[in-house]
Formats: structure tokens, C-alpha cells, sequence
């Protein structure tokens, strides 16, 4: 006999181990804590939540007694989605979010974690059932022996993932929803993922036993430390061991398999020390009781039936003998042993519910799973399901073998939890497919993945890539892109369309995040998508104002006309201001030098051909430029005349390269001479290329009058008049060379 236990403590589940979750006040009472999903109530028609647009009231749409259409947008590719006015004059947009996402960095290493577990199972993800030819004893033993360990580091991970957020406030009502998950993975855990391994019968055994108490134990945390202390802190002066409430206590820790917490009531109730004062058989017969306890074989059957036939032996020897306790003190250690002895209708007698009788069966009736359904029935005769508790129906439906149920109840409480389960059940060959040949025929590659027809693993896998993909949290992107890659269920061609169609919709921020996206374009044979992601790299670089960098993903993309566009507002910008712009990167790209700035390998790996070649307007502007500021008049003239003469140039540019250099610097100024080959290659430009009815040609003149210092108005007001005046200059400056 051990030492005597004082403290009520030491008589409780080992809280840590089984790790239930207690809540009090309203959440325990089934009120849902909205915190977490700024929940401000519940409308009174509907009895929908209703959720706040904004965490400030003076950013309300609507003020109190206001009266508006109010439209709110899903978006199809991302969480966040739009609300907004229909009213005149009211054009603010309200972005929010679908509630019930969990974008903790908790979950983010949860689903990690599962994913790296179901993505090494590698050929195990798949079950195949052998019917010709020799059947592989020890593959299949093999096989049952990983997806039981997978689903055990399973059970683990989701047990740390609650264990990280348990003590968040906010998050009570997550935390409820996944207690619930983990009971019922508990449950699958035992009735099939346990059995079906290992050669050894003891170890099986050991396992299945002890899971089956985790179950039970970690499904509702009874009993409840109050509850012990209110049967061991009486008022009267009655012998705690002579009361019912106290052999209820005793026999239900027993039901549950809590065999040191029970020894420790007995311990505590100080029974043995009366009984050896007054009754020297009874205190024989509960002190063997307590040592054959003490040796509850786990190990094997074959020792279990050697330990129930000495319990039987000793409960018939009570029966038979005389002792000189009282009455009801007799029957309750009597029920006892006959408790543990397997006697149905005390199991039933002393179990409080249906999941507490159905495990004492195996524990004190006949452990075998081939009487799982019996043992059910009878449990459910006497303790009715609570269908309050979804966890309960599931768990039936697990001894049932219905499997395929559980699937949504799993879905509604956590979709990354359901997937997994999904996936490890239909490795293992246990998930029913009620799915016909006929209702298998689909068109089109995405519509195989998105509906259910190789099965609800296949289906639910593949929501929960589509859910992490529709999240900003890009670190789960990975396990989407890889749960759709490893899918066991789709084809190449179908898994290819698939990650063509959410890979352009990745949140991207950095390099490394392009190279994993470009990495995946090259993984899987996307040359069209690659150049769809430039694309939007190029309009995203652009927008920030990185011109040279958007240009060079452009021209990855294969948009050259955007390129060239590019180029000519360069082109533009830089004749307006009338010297080169101050961009070092694109100077250091027109000239090709680089410096301690921008290194020659980076400069290589920026500019490409098509780069090159639409840049190189600008790279003589540059030139004319740096002749010009020299005074290389000379220099700077045939520079100018080789832009006019650019069989590219596009007619409003020749235009604005008239009024901004041929005309101010070297037709309207007397002592600035041209030869006679400068002037007739100007001629022959004007006349082939300026179009005065060119509506380009006129929105440009327009612009630069506008821009034309008040001080030094040299241009006429009409596009016509300039050209004449150009035209007359030219015939001048003819003479003048020829003078």
C-alpha cells in the first residue's frame, strides 16, 4: 500500500497528459466568443452576426437614422472584400473580410507541419487493394504501420497547435471547435489507426488500450476537480467510503481506465484501515482487488484472461463469505468487483454515458474489436447520445465504420483538419466512396479538381489548397502549390491547369518570392504563366516608379509594345526637360557603364535586347545632350538630324523635336550656321514626316505652348503657321550657305 494521498490534487487525470479544455461562465454554456471575429451582435430579423466594416464609428457608412443602399462584393481570389454606397457623392470603399480565417502564425505552423507529414508518406498516400498475383503480407503491414504513425504525429501536432493558443482569450471559441476535432481524430485514432501494424499482439494491444483511455478521458475532462473535493469535504460525520456518491467516483475513474486516481480515492477514503479494524475478509478481499488493480494487464489477451479469471475467483469468493461490515458498505465492494470483473449490467449501472460503457467493455469485458458494434448497442441502450455535442454522433459513426460522415462535421470545425483525416482515412482504404462511374464525368480540367469526383479526400484537399490560396498569408502558399502537386487523385495535365490558374494571384513582395514563383513555372512546364507573372511584376515595378526594372520584365513577358512605350515616354520626358533625366540606372543602361553604383553584372542582367533596341532613341537624345552642354554644335546638329531621320520616330515626336531644338537653337538664331546637307536632310524630313493634320501632332503642339515660357513665345499659335515658319527658316538658312 502506498502513502497516504491528502491532497485532492493527486487524485485527478493527469491534466497535462489528456489536455481538456474547461470553460466557464456564458462560452461554456455554448455562447460563441466573437472577439476574434469582431462580432458586434446579431440582427434581430435575420439572426445573422453582424460584423464591424471598421474599428472606428466616426468611419461608419452610415450614421445613426440614416437611410442607404448598401452593396457589399466577394472577392473571388482573395479574403478581403469590398463594401460600399450606391448614393450620390458617397465613393468610399470599405474593405473587409470574411470572418472565421485563421491567419495566426499558430495555424501557419500547424498547417506546415500536417503538410510535411502527409507529403513524406510519398507512395503511402495511396491505397491499393492487391486481387491477382501473390499478395504482399508485409507491404501491407508496412503500409498500415506509416499511416498509423503519420496519423499518431497527427493527433500530436493538432494537440500543440491548441496547446499554443489555449490561453488566448480571444480565442475561446477556436479553441472549443478544435477540442471537438481532437476528440473525434482521438476516436478514429483507436478504432483504426492502431490495430493493424504491429506483429506484435502485446504492443497492439498496449496501444489500442491506452489510446481508448485518451479518448474517453480527453472527450469531456470528468471528473471534475470540484466534484472529487465535494465527495471528500463533507459536513456530517459520515465515513466518506460509506457513501454512494464516493464508490460512484471510485467505480467511474475505473470505467475510464483512471486506475491510479482510483486507488488514490480508496487510499484517501482511509477504507482499509476500518476494514482491517473490523472485517479482516473484506479488508483481504479490496486489499487483492487493489494489487490485481495495480497490474491491469495491457500487455496481451492472453494475460488479461489470466488477470480477469483471479478477479472473478475473488469476487465469487466475496460472494460466499460471511463478513461483519454493514449491508451497503458489502454491496458497494461487491459492485466493485463485480465491476471489474466485467459484469455487463454494472458497467452499465455505474457509467454515466454511452462512450464510459463502451470503453469498460474492452477494459473489463472482452477486449476484442470484433465486438465494437455489440458493445455500442448496448452502451446506446442505456446512455442516449447528447446531440448537443457533434463530436458524440461522429464518434458513433467511427465505431460504425462511417467514416465518410464525420468528413463534414470535421469541415465545419477546421477544413485543414478535415483534409488531412480525409486524405489519411482513403490511404488506409477505409473512406467509402459513394460516388458512381456516372456522376464521373466532368469537363474541363479545374472542374475535376473543385468537385468530388475521386472521392471527399480528393475534394477536401483541394478546397483547402483553393482556401490558403484566397489568404495575403503567403508562407501557406507552398502547401497549397505542393498539396495540389502531390495530389495522389488528379493527372498532370489536371494538376498543370490548376497551379496555372492560382499562381498569378500569389501575394508577391520580394526576389525570393519570384524565384519560388518562377521555380514553380519551371517545375511544371509554364512558360505562359512565367511570362504572366513578368507582366504583372513589370505593371506592379511601374507603378512604384522602378522604370528600367518594370522594362526589363516586360520584355521577359513578351510585351514589346509596352517596352517601346516605355521608351518613348522616356524619349519624351527628357526632350520636355530639355537634358537627360536623373535616373542613373537608365544613364548607366544607354551609355553601358557601370559603376560603384549599379555593377556591370547587374546591369547585364537588366537590359535585354528588346530593351536595347527601343532605347536607343533616347541614347542619342543623350548624346545630343552632352554635345549640346559641350558646345559641339556641330556634333550635336547631326545627332539631332539622325532622330529625324529615325525611320521609327513617330510623327508628333519630329514635331516636338522642331520646337524644342531645330527651331530655338538652330533655325530662329542668325550667327548659328548650318551646311547645306544639314539643311536638305532637314527638308527632306519635314516635307516625308510633319503632318499638320495629325491629331497627335496637334495635342503635342498644344502641350508644348502651354509649357512655353511667356518670356520667350517664339511659336506661332497654329500648328500650319509653325510648319510655314519652319519651312521659311530652312529656305533662309539655304541662302544664307549659299551667300
Amino acid at each position: 500500500m502506498t502513502e497516504t494521498l491528502d491532497n485532492t490534487q493527486d487524485l485527478l487525470m493527469d491534466v497535462d497528459k489528456y489536455n481538456f479544455w474547461e470553460v466557464e461562465g456564458e462560452d461554456a454554456a455554448g455562447e460563441v466568443n466573437s472577439k476574434d471575429m469582431d462580432m458586434v451582435g446579431v440582427d434581430e430579423k435575420s439572426g445573422a452576426p453582424v460584423f464591424r466594416l471598421t474599428d472606428n464609428n466616426d468611419e461608419q457608412p452610415l450614421n445613426e437614422n440614416e437611410n442607404g443602399n448598401f452593396k457589399f462584393k466577394m472577392n473571388t481570389i482573395a479574403t478581403e472584400n469590398m463594401a460600399y454606397l450606391t448614393e450620390k457623392d458617397k465613393y468610399k470603399l470599405y474593405p473587409s473580410k470574411v470572418p472565421g480565417y485563421d491567419n495566426s502564425r499558430e495555424y501557419s505552423s500547424y498547417v506546415s507541419k500536417v503538410f510535411e507529414l502527409y507529403n513524406d508518406l510519398d507512395e503511402h498516400r495511396v491505397y491499393s487493394a492487391p486481387t491477382i498475383g501473390i499478395i504482399n503480407k508485409s507491404y501491407a503491414r508496412e503500409h498500415n504501420y506509416v499511416l498509423n504513425v503519420a496519423f499518431e504525429s497527427f493527433v500530436t501536432e493538432l494537440n500543440f497547435f491548441i496547446e499554443s493558443i489555449k490561453n488566448d482569450p480571444n480565442l475561446i471559441n477556436r479553441v472549443l471547435q478544435l477540442e471537438e476535432s481532437i476528440t473525434i481524430l482521438n476516436c478514429l485514432k483507436t478504432i483504426h489507426f492502431t490495430f493493424d501494424s504491429l506483429q506484435n499482439e502485446s504492443d497492439s494491444r498496449e496501444q489500442f488500450v491506452n489510446s481508448l483511455i485518451d479518448w474517453v478521458n480527453r472527450s469531456d475532462g470528468e471528473p471534475k476537480e470540484e466534484y472529487i473535493e465535494q465527495i471528500f469535504t463533507r459536513n456530517d460525520n459520515i465515513e466518506v467510503f460509506n457513501t454512494l456518491q464516493f464508490w460512484k467516483l471510485v467505480n467511474k475513474l475505473l470505467l475510464r481506465g483512471l486506475f491510479e486516481q482510483a486507488l488514490g480515492c480508496l487510499e484517501r477514503s482511509k477504507i482499509m484501515d476500518f476494514l482491517k479494524s473490523q472485517c479482516e475478509v473484506s479488508a483481504n478481499i479490496l486489499g487483492d482487488a487493489i494489487a490485481l488493480l495495480e497490474q491491469y494487464p495491457i500487455d496481451s489477451s492472453e494475460t488479461f484472461r489470466e488477470w480477469k479469471f483471479m478477479v472473478l475467483g475473488l469476487q465469487q469468493t466475496y460472494s460466499n463469505s460471511n463478513t461483519k461490515i454493514t449491508g451497503e458498505l458489502r454491496d458497494y465492494i461487491e459492485d466493485t468487483l463485480l465491476l471489474i470483473g466485467g459484469n455487463q449490467s454494472k458497467l452499465l449501472q455505474y457509467s454515466s454515458t454511452w462512450y464510459e460503457a463502451y470503453a469498460s467493455f474492452y477494459l473489463y469485458y472482452i477486449p476484442t474489436l470484433e465486438l465494437s458494434h455489440d458493445y455500442l448497442e448496448l452502451a446506446l441502450s442505456t446512455h442516449p447520445l447528447d446531440l448537443t455535442k457533434n463530436w458524440e454522433q461522429a464518434c458513433v459513426n467511427i465505431i460504425n465504420n462511417k467514416i465518410y460522415s464525420i468528413l463534414p462535421v470535421l469541415e465545419s470545425l477546421d477544413l485543414c483538419t478535415a483534409a488531412t483525416t480525409a486524405a489519411l482515412c482513403e490511404a488506409k482504404g477505409i473512406l467509402e466512396n459513394f460516388l458512381d462511374d456516372d456522376t464521373k464525368t466532368f469537363k474541363g480540367n479545374v472542374d475535376k479538381l473543385v468537385t468530388p469526383v475521386h472521392g471527399m479526400a480528393s475534394y477536401l484537399l483541394n478546397q483547402f489548397a483553393f482556401e490558403l490560396c484566397s489568404q495575403e498569408e503567403k508562407t501557406l502558399w507552398p502547401v497549397a502549390i505542393g498539396l495540389i502537386s502531390i495530389s495522389p487523385f488528379e493527372s498532370a495535365s489536371v494538376k498543370r491547369t490548376t497551379i496555372s490558374e492560382v499562381l498569378p494571384r500569389f501575394p508577391f513582395s520580394t526576389n525570393d518570392d519570384i524565384e519560388w514563383m518562377l521555380a514553380v513555372c519551371a517545375k511544371w512546364r509554364l512558360p505562359k504563366i512565367a511570362k504572366k507573372i513578368y507582366k504583372i511584376l513589370g505593371s506592379k515595378l511601374q507603378a512604384e516608379g522602378n522604370v528600367i526594372e518594370s522594362m526589363t520584365n516586360f520584355s521577359k513577358a513578351g510585351e514589346f509594345d509596352i517596352v517601346k512605350n516605355q521608351s518613348w515616354l522616356l524619349f519624351e520626358e527628357a526632350v520636355f526637360k530639355g537634358e537627360p533625366l536623373d535616373d542613373v540606372v537608365l544613364n548607366s543602361v544607354i551609355t553601358n557603364n557601370s559603376n560603384n553604383i549599379i555593377p556591370g553584372e547587374l546591369l547585364d542582367s537588366l537590359v535585354t535586347n528588346a530593351m536595347r533596341q527601343t532605347l536607343s532613341p533616347y541614347a542619342v537624345l543623350y548624346e545630343f545632350f552632352q554635345a549640346k552642354f559641350a558646345g559641339e554644335w556641330e556634333k550635336s546638329l547631326q545627332l539631332l538630324l539622325a532622330l529625324l531621320e529615325f525611320e521609327f520616330l513617330p510623327k508628333h515626336y519630329l514635331l516636338l523635336l522642331l520646337t524644342k531644338f531645330l527651331f530655338p537653337l538652330y533655325l530662329n538664331v542668325d550667327n548659328v550656321k548650318m551646311d547645306e546637307s544639314s539643311i536638305l536632310r532637314s527638308i527632306n524630313c519635314i516635307n516625308k514626316k510633319l503632318d499638320c493634320e495629325d491629331d497627335k501632332s496637334k495635342k503635342m503642339y498644344e502641350v508644348v505652348l502651354e509649357k512655353q515660357p511667356s518670356k520667350f513665345k517664339i511659336l506661332p499659335a497654329d500648328l500650319s503657321q509653325f510648319s510655314n515658319m519652319v519651312r521659311e527658316r530652312l529656305s533662309i538658312k539655304l541662302c544664307q550657305e549659299f551667300m
